[in-house]
């Protein structure tokens, strides 16, 4: 399934959902599309596998907030 999501205050068009995969990937020229700080990454030094079984370098990863929906929900943390 491909939807559009708002992703921290970004409306992020062409999202793939799925369900089985183990992480979410956010292509680096989204990211600086986002004006987010490299200071935000947090180190990871695994590599992850692709889809064909490539085996693809990592930044690192952040948390972001994702809002799904029509309704905005407040949410303490």
């Amino acid at each position: 399934m491909v939807i559009t999501v708002e992703i921290d205050k970004f409306t992020i068009a062409k999202v793939l959902v799925d369900q089985g995969s183990s992480i979410d990937i956010l292509y680096w020229e989204t990211f600086k599309k986002m004006h987010i700080s490299e200071a935000e990454i947090q180190p990871y030094n695994e590599q992850i596998v692709g889809f064909s079984g490539e085996r693809v370098d990592t930044r690192g990863f952040i948390y972001l907030f994702t809002t799904f929906g029509d309704d905005y929900l407040s949410q303490d943390y």
